[in-house]
């Protein structure tokens, strides 16, 4: 009875203190925020058919190339450089460098997006795409700035106002896709993005502005300090990109190789569950990540930590990933209709790709960027997608879609093992030597 009594305690306790740290708010609102994303790209994948679906996935495809270069990775700096400098008149200084560069490279970026558009080579399946592309280059600085600013909220700690801005943005955009895709169609389910996330970014910059940093005006960044962050956030956002492009590539591959809409809409489907697993262990991540920052100097805390994180996202995501492959053909069933019973098999293997991704890989890799070491998540990442765009090419010919599970999951596996490796040198083997 003690020992239950003290458990219900100790409970009782870790949740308070979740609670007041605002940890359990971070967890609950970014898991709140990737639910209501997946619901509503399951109700998106119900409203359009699998033709149209095909093309909203190839041009949101296209655009999340562009994406992968928004702000040059800036909105990343926010998080470490608002952070590890603890004067708010410093904090000011590096915001706002960050937000004017942010908005002239968004602007180049989205007009450079435009010009593309019209010079771009578009399969024949596909050809509606061309005339939609702009619509999103338009979206580009807003998304990006949308994210910055509720980084700036994550680097002063303000948990629980996070939560409930990433939850809300959240539920407005998707409920605009659902809305658009009611309306008109796929043109409706992109003409929402740019409208929601126009005035949104707009209204928490000045939200930002007003109520995080002091009015008084403050010095310029120097040399070295603006050099310092546009290093580390352009190899951030390498190390992102390379990762990003895995999925992205596999959708061009596949689209340019077999020209089948319906086939892009059936593994857009099959990596709609596995894709969104990450949920759990983004949920942990986001809340470690600054603290991790902060004790980049403490290496017994961060081995002590490090070990509780990585088991945590670990076991989560190996739960539920079970759980859903052993649900597979009723999940299939509810979510997508019996069109899609075909990519049942296909989903299982992506669900082993996704665990080795989130539960064993991500973990060691928002550490490492956390504390700094991006240049190893930039390298490993680099070989990884070089290696996976080969076995795509070589693969998909033989195998058809199923190419891309396997070669995700091999390659996951390899950058998992190598990037844990290189955290153990980096933080338990110098321990050891010097015992």
């Amino acid at each position: 009875m003690l020992n239950k009594q003290a458990i219900k305690q100790t409970i009782k306790q870790k949740l308070k203190r979740m609670y007041d740290t605002g940890a359990l708010h971070i967890t609950l609102g970014t898991f709140a925020t990737k639910f209501v994303a997946l619901f509503g790209s399951i109700v998106v994948v119900r409203l359009l058919n699998k033709a149209d679906k095909g093309v909203l996935d190839y041009v949101e495809n296209i655009y999340s190339y562009a994406f992968i270069i928004a702000g040059f990775g800036l909105s990343y700096g926010v998080l470490r450089y608002l952070i590890i400098n603890e004067d708010v008149f410093d904090k000011k200084r590096f915001f706002r460098y960050i937000l004017r560069r942010t908005i002239v490279i968004d602007s180049l970026i989205a007009v450079g997006m435009i010009i593309l558009s019209f010079f771009l080579r578009i399969p024949a399946n596909f050809s509606d795409a061309k005339l939609l592309i702009p619509i999103l280059a338009l979206l580009l600085p807003f998304q990006d700035l949308l994210n910055e600013m509720l980084y700036t909220l994550r680097a002063f700690f303000k948990n629980k106002l996070y939560a409930y801005l990433a939850v809300g943005s959240s539920v407005i955009l998707i409920g605009g896709r659902v809305a658009g895709a009611l309306t008109y169609g796929v043109d409706g389910v992109l003409l929402s993005r740019l409208y929601l996330n126009l005035p949104m970014a707009i209204l928490l910059i000045l939200f930002v502005r007003r109520n995080m940093f002091p009015k008084d005006p403050v010095d310029g960044l120097s040399r070295e300090e603006k050099k310092a962050v546009n290093r580390y956030s352009f190899q951030y956002m390498v190390t992102n990109g390379f990762w990003a492009l895995f999925m992205l590539n596999d959708t061009f591959l596949l689209g340019e190789i077999l020209n089948d809409p319906a086939v892009l809409a059936d593994y857009k489907a099959a990596y709609l569950l596995p894709g969104n697993i990450s949920i759990f262990a983004t949920a942990i991540g986001v809340f470690v990540g600054p603290y991790f920052t902060k004790n980049e100097k403490n290496p017994d805390w961060v081995r002590r930590n490090f070990k509780k994180v990585y088991l945590l996202s670990a076991g989560v995501v190996g739960l539920v990933a079970g759980g859903i492959a052993v649900l597979a053909k009723p999940l299939v069933l509810i979510l997508f209709g019996r069109d899609y019973l075909n990519v049942i098999g296909l989903m299982c293997v992506l669900l082993l790709g996704a665990f080795i991704n989130s539960g064993l890989r991500f973990t060691t890799a928002n550490v490492l960027a956390s504390m700094g070491e991006v240049r190893y998540n930039m390298i490993v990442s680099g070989v990884g997608i070089a290696l996976q765009f080969g076995l795509d090419v070589f693969l998909i010919p033989r195998m058809g879609v199923m190419a891309v599970a396997v070669s995700n999951c091999f390659v996951c596996f390899l950058m998992a093992a190598v990037l844990f490796a290189v955290f153990y040198k980096r933080y338990y083997a110098g321990k050891k030597e010097t015992a």
